[in-house]
């Protein structure tokens, strides 16, 4: 797929200084040049998944044939594999014999999601530094820590395309679980660049009344409303204060700047407004409300989960956004109690794990019903009809499922195992397939960064540099075995 020049200009112009004047203009033509949107979607555990939990019988015996012993009870193998060149690939993955993938199959009457799978191992990303959490590097492919993103988020770079940006009123939805109930945000995830971080919302109700609070109940209205007249106060003030100014000019910007925040997020109120009103797109794929949904009212952080990830669904039906972002315990903020599956904290499940089967168990239960919560996800897009074409939504979405420091508690950031779902349509191949790629100081190791150039190609763009890795950089461009053409 190839990037087309009106999509570029009109990527170039939304950014300028009357961009956001000029958002109506720009909406109707990017709509009327570009087809089905593309989706993307990152699910982000904290402090690590374990490599083991994806491993299916096929894969471990390709690697057994390559290694001088056998993988046998090994979580990670990073610095074991031997194989050189291109990447192992086993075409049919048993998901069953993985731990954490028999919900892939399905159970029962539900859509067996095997050929819109793909398992990835190998992948490296050691500019992120690892340890307990790279915080924003694992999107960024960057060094960073929670307080000071080393470069953008790929979700923030996707969500500027206007293939995938299509004139939804949110850039992006990002979403978040963190240990504590209370805490409204956490910035330590995604970034709009250098230093410019994007926050998590954490409380699934705050995020609720955020996207469907305008359709929800004669409250949320009132609020929605009572939210427009504020900025309408505020734009006039700001345009008062600029129609009298006599400071320098980088004072002026600073008063322009906070102006275009400001009339962003009009448009974006009264975009929502105009989608109710046309097509009832808000109203028709709203979840259930808070006080009749039990895993609003949970604390167990999987429920918190499970919440946001219904609500991000709902929100790409609903025409909301194109991208997602929902982070569980990620920008260090890892040590939580899963308290449905153990009372013990997840640092101390980890350092005790060697000794305590039961926590190990518990360590892989955590990453299998997060497997089966994204799995939800992708079912139910699965049984959406794309709008305006053949297919479904999970045709034009692609879901990826990866930890934000690498393959271990205390990482090397040397592997980061990588779940993706979907994206057919967008010229993503699965098929159930599980790719080994070589390991980390090998010839033919790729990185993580080679999967976001990846998702820019799904994308219609010719992303074959991204991220911070400068000499660090093995090979430009996507990872060629994913794409069908």
């Amino acid at each position: 797929m190839k990037s087309f020049p009106r999509r570029s200009f009109l990527r170039g112009m939304s950014w300028g200084a009357g961009g956001v004047l000029l958002a109506p203009l720009l909406t109707r033509l990017a709509q009327s040049q570009a087809g089905p949107p593309c989706r993307f979607v990152f699910v982000v555990e904290g402090n690590c998944f374990e490599p083991v939990t994806m491993l299916s019988s096929g894969a471990r015996a390709a690697l057994d044939a390559t290694m001088g012993n056998p993988i046998g009870t090994d979580r990670w193998w990073f610095r074991r594999y031997t194989h050189t060149g291109s990447p192992l690939v086993v075409p049919e993955t048993d998901f069953a014999g993985a731990s954490a993938l028999g919900s892939i199959l399905g159970t029962g009457s539900e859509t067996s999601l095997v050929p819109n799978t793909t398992v990835l191992f190998g992948l490296s990303s050691r500019v992120t530094g690892g340890g307990h959490s790279a915080a924003h590097g694992v999107l960024s492919s960057s060094r960073s820590s929670a307080a000071a993103p080393g470069g953008q988020t790929i979700d923030a770079h996707l969500a500027e395309l206007a293939a995938v940006r299509q004139g939804a009123p949110y850039d992006a939805v990002r979403l978040g679980v963190s240990g504590s109930v209370d805490k409204p945000l956490d910035y330590g995830t995604c970034a709009f660049g250098v230093g410019r971080a994007a926050a998590l919302v954490l409380q699934p109700r705050a995020a609720f009344d955020m996207l469907f609070g305008s359709v929800a109940s004669a409250a949320g209205q009132a609020v929605f409303q009572e939210r427009r007249q504020l900025l309408d106060f505020a734009r006039a003030d700001v345009n008062a204060a600029l129609a009298v100014f006599s400071g320098n000019s980088a004072e002026r910007a600073k008063l322009e700047s906070y102006l275009a925040s400001l009339e962003a997020n009009v448009a974006r109120q009264q975009r929502m407004l105009d989608m109710e009103a046309q097509s009832q797109s808000l109203s028709t794929n709203m979840p259930p409300l808070p006080e009749n949904n039990p895993l609003y009212a949970g604390t167990d952080p999987l429920d918190r989960l499970r919440a946001h990830l219904e609500l991000a669904t709902a929100a790409l039906k609903g025409g909301l956004t194109n991208v997602v972002v929902v982070g569980s315990g990620t920008g260090g903020d890892f040590n939580m109690a899963y308290t449905s599956v153990s009372p013990v904290m997840r640092h101390d499940l980890h350092h005790q794990s060697g000794a305590r089967p039961d926590y190990l168990a518990a360590i892989h239960e955590v990453t299998r019903l997060q497997v089966a919560a994204v799995a939800r996800m992708a079912r139910d897009l699965a049984a959406t009809p794309e709008p305006g074409t053949d297919g479904t939504m999970l045709d034009h979405t692609v879901i990826t499922y990866i930890s934000d420091n690498g393959e271990q508690h205390h990482s090397t950031a040397s592997e980061f195992p990588v779940l993706l779902i979907g994206g057919q349509a967008l010229g993503l191949s699965s098929g159930g397939r599980t790719l080994l790629y070589p390991g980390v100081d090998h010839s033919g190791n790729r990185q993580v960064s080679n999967l976001w150039n990846t998702l820019g190609f799904c994308a219609g763009e010719e992303l074959t540099h991204f991220g911070r890795e400068g000499a660090a950089r093995i090979t430009p461009g996507p990872l060629s075995d994913l794409l069908t053409t």
